[in-house]
């Protein structure tokens, strides 16, 4: 596995890791190579599980993936490379060269596509540009593109001339419904926001949201659950909009029982990100009862059914915080939806996911690159 995951290389949990614990127990050996993460560290997670970092820059990672994953080809004779693409495709490069020259498949996963549906940066439409010159050159050889949404990913990739054969839709979103359950908890936050604080999770639009929320109903407070290096303009705009007194900033959490526990603490959570692959906190607060206000990204337009079970956002944020007052406002159709949420997410119990993630692989690995 070609990954852009560096939580696992300095032993932070994570999705990631807890994929690879999962994976573990369904194939003999996984090599896992990551970017540089300060040190050459390698480490071994779980039985049958090794993680390596590189000891190089980002402009030489595809050089390193190369030279280092040939020598675990050679040594291990691996059945499928899984490349996780994004960037300048280091990764994704460097698994086109394995794949031809050890007639190993491989498989390219795009979790999602910059400025897609809506653009966070001036320069996204230059980085799709990128993207389609990759999907549709160098991972012609991929046996599959895995796509972790069923309309968003495929959508585009569609019109950019990549068959619908070659699109292997797998979530990545999977729920560990032991942790992220209903519970009895006495709610101290009108609203919470989890995730990075960074420019596609849209920081303005919940920024604008808790304003209003506050403005008609003064003693509101508000969490948020994450780092990122928007941190300090959010804060500006916190201010600027005068609820930052408000706001409780929690930074990221030690454990997922500490972040279940913020799920059910709060009424409802927003997140009206401009581009996702799911986003799983979404899932993680439906799962544990809690209604979620999410823009049509990733999963959402699949998973929520607008008002049964959680709110699709318009993209103005006038109009999306008008919505979440209104819904806050009622308090017996805001419960309502939790329940109804927490049931939808079944589909995401983690054991399920992740035994549809290694059947799929293993049928691949099987494969031909001519295939």
């Amino acid at each position: 596995m070609l990954s852009g995951d560096r939580d696992v290389a300095i032993g932070r949990s994570g999705p990631f890791a807890t994929t690879l614990e999962g994976l573990s127990t369904e194939f003999d050996r996984i090599d896992v190579l990551t970017p540089n993460v300060g040190s050459n560290s390698r480490m071994n997670p779980h039985n049958g599980v090794s993680v390596e970092s590189s000891p190089v820059s980002r402009l030489r990672q595809t050089w390193w993936l190369r030279k280092r994953g040939a020598e675990l080809m050679h040594a291990h004779g691996h059945d499928l490379i899984v490349s996780h693409d994004y960037g300048i495709f280091s990764n994704g490069r460097a698994a086109s060269f394995l794949s031809r020259k050890y007639g190993t498949p491989y498989v390219s996963e795009i979790h999602h596509v910059p400025g897609h549906p809506r653009r966070a940066q001036w320069w996204e439409p230059f980085e799709q540009i990128i993207y389609r010159v990759y999907l549709t050159r160098v991972a012609r050889g991929a046996v599959a593109i895995r796509v972790v949404n069923r309309s968003e990913v495929p959508t585009i990739l569609r019109r950019w001339g990549i068959p619908t054969s070659r699109i292997l839709v797998l979530s990545s979103a999977y729920i560990d419904r032991s942790v992220f359950h209903p519970a009895t908890r006495s709610k101290e936050y009108a609203l919470g926001f989890v995730g990075r604080l960074v420019a596609n999770k849209n920081l303005r639009y919940v920024a604008q949201v808790f304003e209003a929320v506050a403005a008609r109903w003064p003693s509101a407070r508000f969490v948020v659950v994450g780092e990122g290096p928007e941190r300090g303009s959010f804060e500006v705009e916190l201010a600027r909009v005068g609820v930052l007194k408000k706001v409780t900033f929690m930074g990221w959490l030690e454990t997922t029982n500490q972040l279940a526990e913020i799920y059910r603490g709060v009424n409802a959570l927003v997140c009206p990100s401009l581009s996702e692959g799911g986003p799983r906190v979404c899932l993680e607060a439906m799962s544990c009862g809690t209604a979620v206000f999410a823009t049509p990204v990733g999963v959402m337009p699949e998973t929520i059914d607008h008002g049964e079970n959680g709110w699709l956002l318009p993209w103005d944020p006038e109009a999306g915080a008008s919505l979440v007052c209104e819904a806050l406002g009622n308090s017996d159709g805001l419960s309502a939806v939790g329940v109804a949420a927490a049931a939808s997410t079944v589909q995401f119990e983690k054991s399920v996911v992740l035994e549809a993630y290694a059947a799929a692989y293993r049928k691949l690995a099987r494969m031909s690159v001519n295939d």
